[in-house]
């Protein structure tokens, strides 16, 4: 016995009238006219070269080289043992040599034919001795004959233009380059492994097919039928789900972009000595002297699988009236509205004063974890201070050490307070899952069908930016500026 079958997408959705409500969805379609892009644009006919490893001393450096026609390029460089007689995905040592047969470099040479490549054009690798003088004979000899140096991601966005990977999955492979922990580095490779595109490919279904039917209904309407009701119930099913993947997601952002903490106090309280422990370096110079800190200091560390950023704050002083004290206040104020967390660190071998109870509003509502240093000498602290803190004061000595493990596992807590995010997303994806989920909330509460239509339509096309294989030239754009040239 066979299930329902589903009513077939009609061949004309919209009537010809041009005053009814169909026709006002259909002008209202986002991102109508946008221009989109595809491998046959004249930019990506060009043949392109980069170093693709790192510059400085090494053991090798290698040069990609990528476009229809690349082949022939090289051949002129190698003219004993050709690369367009190499078969695909093989390696082969050769003798690079300029146009008068003088040896350049001994080389390694691996030929990828399209379409079975990285970019879905012919692509060759050019592994050379390392160093910066062999890698930049190989690249004017390339640019000399007629290849252009790459744009930075330029690969992997004609990677994507040739439908190799998805917009996520290229997005991945930055991600995982910029990875600055195991967690991190893992949530990437998932995504490039296609996790985000699945997810999305469903989501995806589930709303046209539910825009196809509102749209069906709306097209019987103006031809003299009833139009039915708004779907409430399946358009919040669809929106509940997607919220429980934008609260998980959301969880993500501490271990992709890292958590900041910032660490304040009044001068000479032992926030450089902290910094220092917490950083196990000398980045920050320590004296006896208050005020050393003028400007704010940072350093990462990975603590609990999250990249974290200590910064070191100047002092905070009662005396308010001063030029640097100003500063000071502005300075460690904007620490803390880009912190996570908050130290405030007081110094335990002296009663408190303005410049603590300063400290306290600068604090505010953050998270925050009240460290008392010194506890080494004699305390004269007043303990009361610590009564808006729920782990009350963690005595530590930044002289002796003593505290300091203690300090690092009660922030690792505050990292890992969470199961841990179930998909991991960088910010431009969630943004849009995040308006696809907002436009959704809009459809299910609308008061008429062809409303509930518009919001629907604008959540597949904010669900289409978060993976598509070929998008318009603004997100790709965004995507791949923060790319590196020769990825």
């Amino acid at each position: 016995m066979t299930g329902p079958r589903r009513r077939p997408r009609p061949s004309n959705i919209f009537p010809s009238r041009s005053d009814g409500p169909s026709s006002m969805l259909r002008r209202s379609i986002p991102g109508a006219g946008i221009r989109r892009l595809s491998p046959a644009d004249g930019h990506f006919r060009d043949i392109i070269c980069a170093v693709a490893t790192p510059p400085g001393t090494g053991s090798m450096a290698v040069i990609r080289v990528s476009g229809h026609g690349a082949f022939a390029i090289l051949d002129r460089f190698f003219p004993e043992r050709k690369p367009s007689r190499q078969h695909s995905h093989t390696v082969r040592l050769n003798w690079l040599c300029t146009a008068a047969m003088e040896p350049v470099d001994q080389v390694l040479v691996t030929v990828f034919r399209a379409p079975r490549s990285y970019t879905g054009e012919d692509t060759a690798e050019i592994s050379c001795h390392g160093g910066t003088v062999a890698a930049d004979r190989v690249m004017t000899m390339l640019l000399r004959a007629g290849c252009r140096v790459a744009e930075p991601g330029e690969f992997t966005r004609r990677a994507v233009l040739a439908g190799k990977m998805s917009l996520s999955q290229a997005e991945a492979v930055a991600d995982m380059a910029e990875a600055r922990s195991e967690a991190a580095f893992r949530g990437a490779l998932a995504r490039y492994r296609g996790e985000l595109s699945r997810l999305v490919a469903g989501i995806a279904e589930d709303l046209k097919e539910l825009q196809t039917e509102m749209e069906y209904s709306l097209g019987f309407d103006e031809h003299g039928g009833s139009c039915g009701a708004v779907p409430a119930s399946r358009i919040r099913r669809i929106e509940k789900h997607l919220t429980e993947i934008v609260e998980s997601a959301a969880e993500s952002r501490l271990l992709i972009e890292g958590a900041n903490v910032a660490i304040i106090g009044r001068p000479n309280a032992g926030k450089s000595s902290l910094f220092n422990q917490l950083v196990e370096g000398e980045r920050a110079i320590t004296s006896r002297v208050s005020g050393t800190t003028r400007d704010r200091i940072d350093a990462t560390v990975v603590l609990a699988g999250v990249p974290v950023r200590f910064v070191d704050t100047a002092g905070l002083t009662g005396r308010a009236g001063t030029h640097l004290s100003r500063l000071a206040i502005v300075h460690t104020n904007r620490a803390v509205e880009q912190a996570d967390i908050v130290i405030a660190l007081f110094d335990g071998s002296r009663p408190a004063g303005p410049s603590d109870r300063m400290v306290l509003a600068a604090v505010g509502s953050r998270p925050a974890i009240c460290v008392l240093n010194k506890a080494d000498l004699r305390r004269r602290f007043d303990r009361s201070f610590a009564h808006r803190f729920r782990a009350g004061m963690m005595p530590v000595s930044c002289r002796t050490g003593a505290g300091i493990a203690e300090l690092r596992t009660h922030l690792a807590g505050m990292l890992r307070a969470g199961p841990g995010p179930k998909l991991m997303v960088n910010r431009r994806q969630l943004e849009a899952l995040s308006a696809c989920r907002d436009a959704l909330i809009r459809a299910g509460s609308a008061q008429t069908l062809e409303t509930a239509a518009l919001e629907t339509r604008s959540a597949v096309d904010m669900l289409s930016q978060v993976d598509t294989p070929v998008t318009s030239r603004d997100i790709l754009d965004r995507v791949f500026a923060r790319f590196c040239v020769g990825k």
